[in-house]
């Protein structure tokens, strides 16, 4: 599907015109971008090597993971709306590669490298939203880093949480998908079963329930002094 034919693509475009996706339908820009959609859990692997594409994030979310000769893939950040991810190795060549999974089924656009990089030369504009898409970014990357070197590890696993919760009507809030406890350990830098003890006591302690794949915080205001309970 060409994004230009894409209804939703564009009024996203009239309500934001400085962003990324502002620029993917952009003829005179001619970036090329293809629409595809990711299945939930599906991995796409991104390097210099293999001259791969340049993902940019429509609607859903993509977490980011670099493999170690360990056999172990540390996440690095998720890639919301409007985010790009594969830029790096447009620009660098470097022998690490990077994992991208769909957290959830995730619809994104493809843009060709050498479309990016002429692109980012020919049009400021462009360069401009390329870098605000960055540095927003970076700045999750950054907060996360100072998260995990400076909290303990119920700290984490509760800003995590946080994180991922949404506002409900009646003062709570809720998960609809929780990650995997292997997922959240990934993420706050820390063990499965760790995580599995500290959910399991949350509950006892009424402060979260479980409900299907979801989860619900029931006590917003006590989840931060969980940690020194």
């Amino acid at each position: 599907m060409n994004p230009s034919h894409s209804p939703e693509l564009e009024r996203q475009q009239s309500t934001d015109p400085e962003t990324l996706l502002a620029f993917l339908n952009d003829k005179d820009l001619g970036l090329g971008a293809k629409q595809r959609t990711l299945v939930k859990a599906q991995r796409v692997e991104i390097s210099s090597a293999a001259a791969s594409p340049i993902f940019v994030v429509f609607r859903g979310q993509l977490q980011v993971y670099v493999p170690t000769r360990q056999g172990t893939d540390v996440f690095v950040t998720d890639v919301e709306d409007g985010e790009m991810v594969g830029e790096s190795a447009a620009f660098t060549e470097h022998d690490t590669p990077l994992l991208i999974e769909a957290s959830k089924p995730t619809e994104v656009y493809v843009i060709d490298r050498g479309h990016f990089v002429r692109a980012m030369t020919e049009s400021s504009a462009f360069s401009i939203a390329v870098m605000k898409a960055m540095c927003h970014r970076l700045c999750r990357v950054n907060q996360r880093l100072a998260t995990t070197v400076a909290r303990s590890m119920r700290e984490r696993l509760e800003i995590e949480l946080r994180r991922l919760a949404k506002p409900m009507p009646d003062g709570s809030m809720q998960i609809d998908r929780l990650p995997t406890h292997e997922e959240l350990a990934l993420r706050i830098s820390s063990q499965r079963e760790a995580v599995t003890k500290e959910l399991g006591r949350l509950v006892q302690r009424g402060i979260i329930s479980r409900d299907r794949r979801g989860l619900r915080i029931l006590r917003f205001d006590q989840l931060a002094d969980a940690e020194t309970s």
